[in-house]
């Protein structure tokens, strides 16, 4: 009996904590959409999460967090995504070429990647 308390436990504990990691990555996608900086940023420091540390893991609409931005012209919040980034993490993803290949080479964000990794 004690063990199957332990796991039930263990089981709403898990469960609660991927309901609150996909609300806080729900969140992170309406700003980036929204193009707001500052509630994206004030979300990321009331939770203490660093944007290098989720951001292979946040999708938003089966795109990373840039592609997303990039899609819905969110200049501000893509611009503190790449600054916030490692250009070594930046340049593994070839953002210019994706940028071309879906028509937003003249985007603004991608310039902003194009610089920070060096092109």
């Amino acid at each position: 009996m004690k063990k199957l308390l332990v796991s039930f436990i263990a089981l709403t504990l898990s469960h609660t904590v991927c309901a609150n990691d996909d609300q806080l990555a729900a969140s992170m996608c309406g700003y980036l959409k929204e193009d707001n900086r500052n509630q994206l940023r004030k979300m990321l420091t009331d939770n203490k999460i660093n944007v290098r540390n989720i951001y292979d893991g946040v999708k938003c609409n089966n795109e990373n967090m840039l592609q997303f931005a990039i899609r819905n012209d969110a200049y501000e919040s893509g611009t503190f995504i790449v600054k916030q980034m490692p250009s070594k993490t930046l340049a593994e993803f070839d953002y210019v070429g994706w940028a071309k290949s879906n028509g937003f080479e003249a985007s603004p964000l991608v310039n902003e990647i194009r610089t920070r990794i060096g092109e």
